[in-house]
């Protein structure tokens, strides 16, 4: 948070000169210290943060290569000229605990050429292929793994001000 801080006072600044860096980094630590007194953010929140942005951006490279690897076999079935599709609904639980991880999930799985997710009920998810070929993989594929892998982290190293959030909000319910 204190980068931030100290990023959007350079940024509205528009330049940067010493003065301008030295009083910056005096602003920041200021409203970083405010945020943690105030606003519950602490030293080991943001640390969980920066934890939580690279499995992120794993993620999302992860996402891309899906992405490409189901617009070739999409292409390869529709230049196939006595191609066939025999489309199916798949049905499957994930084992995701989180739903955030549950919904990134659904919407990965419906990003990906071939594949939508019609539904989603806790962790039952209906899943409609475009052909048999694209149905394996979805329970126990790459993005299940990636994601259960990013809750166990969760669970066993710090957690972020949204998990907590979440488990008050699940005590409340």
């Amino acid at each position: 948070m204190f980068v931030m801080y100290f990023a959007l006072w350079v940024i509205l600044n528009g330049k940067w000169t010493l003065e301008i860096g030295a009083f910056g980094v005096v602003f920041a630590a200021l409203l970083y210290a405010f945020s943690c007194r105030f606003m519950g953010y602490s030293v080991k929140t943001d640390l969980a943060l920066v934890r939580g942005l690279f499995s992120a951006v794993r993620y999302g490279v992860l996402l891309l290569r899906e992405i490409v690897k189901a617009n070739l076999a999409v292409m390869r079935m529709i230049l196939n000229r006595g191609f066939e599709p025999k489309p199916q609904l798949v049905k499957f639980h994930s084992g995701l605990e989180k739903e955030r991880h549950r919904v990134v999930l659904a919407n990965s799985i419906t990003l990906t050429p071939g594949t939508i997710t019609c539904q989603l009920e806790g962790d039952n998810y209906v899943v409609h292929c475009l052909d048999e070929s694209l149905v394996d993989g979805l329970d126990d594929g790459a993005f299940v793994t990636a994601l259960s892998a990013m809750e166990e982290k969760r669970e066993h190293g710090t957690q972020t001000p949204a998990d907590e959030q979440g488990e008050e909000e699940s005590d409340e319910h």
